[in-house]
């Protein structure tokens, strides 16, 4: 995909990944690793880790526990033509060079997989008639399921872009959710440095209030320099028509 300047200058290949980082973490899926989780160390550690899995899918169809998107992402499990319109949406899939990994519909068709064979009620009979393959849910599975979703940005153009409204965008981030509260894994970038400084502070960047209105003053000030106003953000102002 052409790229305008300064960023059409020709880049490094990709290092491939070295012997040991595939001894130590699953990197089955390709030579990126992204959230780097750790191999099991026995086979009752494979297990626990798949029945967490499962666990957390259902209650991604439960709507006691996931009552704010239960909606929209059962219509995208259920309803989805598998027609690929939203294939031709995605710039990531386009820049990848077509690359398989990163369709919208291929994280999402991986889990619609396991959700009916695995969770929905009528999987025993599913698998009978279905003509789509198995996925064997194992360990590994899991852990490609999990590093699927983070090659996707969430910006939502499949959605826009498809007939009827099936939100892959929203698939990958429910599988984000599940493995950060079930598996505990996540991007550090994102967890730590993201959402638990938005508990914590109120603020994905880690700004307070004061730190803000700081921040805002300065602005004011550098403002009114340079239009020769007086220029002052008024905060928290009764009845203010915004």
């Amino acid at each position: 995909m052409p790229l305008p300047k300064p960023l059409n200058r020709p880049e490094k290949d990709w290092m491939p990944l070295k012997p040991e980082a595939r001894e130590k973490y699953e990197a089955s899926l390709d030579d990126t690793l992204i959230l780097n989780i750790p191999k099991p160390g026995s086979k009752q550690e494979e297990q626990q880790l798949v029945r967490r899995f499962l666990n957390g899918l259902e209650k991604l169809f439960d709507k006691h526990n996931n009552w704010g998107f239960l909606q929209p992402f059962v219509a995208t499990m259920e309803h989805c033509a598998r027609c690929q319109t939203c294939n031709e949406a995605c710039h990531i899939y386009e820049a990848s060079g077509r690359n398989e990994i990163y369709r919208p519909t291929y994280r999402s068709e991986t889990l619609r997989r396991i959700y009916q064979d695995y969770v929905k009620p009528s999987g025993k009979y599913h698998k009978q008639w279905k003509s789509g393959g198995d996925i064997p849910l194992t360990w590994t599975a899991v852990c490609r399921l999990a590093e699927l979703a983070y090659r996707c940005n969430l910006c939502r153009r499949c959605a826009q872009t498809c007939p009827i409204g099936a939100d892959n965008a929203l698939v990958a981030r429910e599988i984000r959710k599940l493995m950060s509260q079930e598996l505990n894994i996540y991007t550090s970038e994102l967890h730590e440095r993201g959402s638990m400084l938005q508990l914590k502070v109120g603020s994905s960047t880690g700004m307070n209030p004061e730190i803000v209105k700081d921040n805002i003053e300065f602005i004011d000030e550098d403002m009114s320099e340079k239009t020769g106003m007086n220029l002052k953000t008024v905060w928290d102002k009764k009845g203010a028509d915004i």
